[in-house]
């Protein structure tokens, strides 16, 4: 029988992942909802309708989301 080991959780240095807030799990979510709006953005060569569709929400929520997380798609345009 192996003798039992227990691992100690190694926690980074303080201000290796940033700040607390930068941490927050409504910081994470929200960067990781970014990006993956992001990427079927440019999968689907800008085409919000289609992306919406792969995202299974309406071309109105995804212009909410993308006016909530500050994206201006495409890249660079302003807001009318």
């Amino acid at each position: 029988m192996l003798p039992r080991v227990r691992l100690k959780a190694q926690t980074p240095p303080f201000g290796a992942w940033g700040t607390p807030e930068d941490r927050s799990l409504g910081k994470v979510r929200a960067d990781a909802e970014r990006e993956h709006i992001l990427s079927v953005l440019q999968l689907t060569g800008g085409n919000r309708v289609q992306a919406a569709r792969i995202l299974g929400i309406s071309r109105k929520t995804l212009w909410k989301k993308l006016k909530q997380l500050g994206v201006s798609w495409p890249p660079g345009a302003t807001e009318r």
